[in-house]
C-alpha cells in the first residue's frame, strides 16, 4: 500500500462485511450476494518537475471522487469451490467485471476475506451469509467510462 506524503490517504481501502441471518426457516441461497460500494478518486496529473510542491500534496488530500454501487451475485462453487490459487483468480475476474483495478493489496485482501468465507462457510452450524458489504476506495489514474483511455489492465 502507497501513502501519499502530505495526508493519510493510502491509495487503497478495503472493507469486507458479511451480513448474516438465521437458516431456520429458509432454504439456503445458492449464491452470495455482494453490495459493491466503489469509490473512485482521481489522482492528479503529474506536473513536468520532479518535486511535490505544497499545492501539489493538497491536491493528493482533495482529490475528485466519484461514488458507484453495484450488486452482483455469485454462484457459491464458483466462488469459494478452489483452492487459493482459484479463488484469486476469481477475485481478478470480479475486480475485472466491476471496473476496478487489480492493486495487489486489493487482490490480497478480497481473496483472504474469501477464504474466511470458505472456512465458515465448511462449518455446518454456522449462520447463513445473506449478503456481504464490500466498499473498496482507490485512487485511479481516470475513472471507468470517462472518455479518456483509462489503463485498468490486470497487474497479474
Amino acid at each position: 500500500m502507497f501513502w501519499f506524503e502530505g495526508c493519510d490517504e493510502p491509495d487503497s481501502l478495503v472493507s469486507f462485511d458479511p451480513v448474516f441471518t438465521d437458516t431456520q426457516h429458509k432454504s439456503k441461497n445458492p449464491n452470495f450476494v455482494f453490495d459493491f460500494v466503489l469509490v473512485y478518486r482521481r489522482a492528479p496529473k503529474p506536473n513536468s518537475d520532479s518535486d511535490l510542491s505544497d499545492e501539489d500534496a493538497e491536491d493528493l488530500c482533495n482529490l475528485e471522487t466519484r461514488i458507484v454501487r453495484q450488486t452482483h451475485e455469485f454462484d457459491r462453487e464458483w466462488l469459494i469451490g478452489g483452492d487459493r490459487e482459484q479463488i484469486k483468480a476469481n477475485v481478478f475476474k470480479i475486480l475485472e467485471m466491476i471496473q476496478l483495478p487489480s492493486y495487489s493489496d486489493i487482490v490480497r485482501t478480497l481473496t483472504r476475506k474469501i477464504l474466511d468465507l470458505k472456512k465458515h462457510e465448511s462449518v455446518s452450524d454456522s449462520l447463513e451469509i445473506e449478503r456481504i458489504r464490500v466498499k473498496i476506495d482507490v485512487i485511479v489514474s481516470g475513472f471507468p467510462g470517462d472518455d479518456d483511455e483509462v489503463d485498468m489492465e490486470l497487474e497479474q
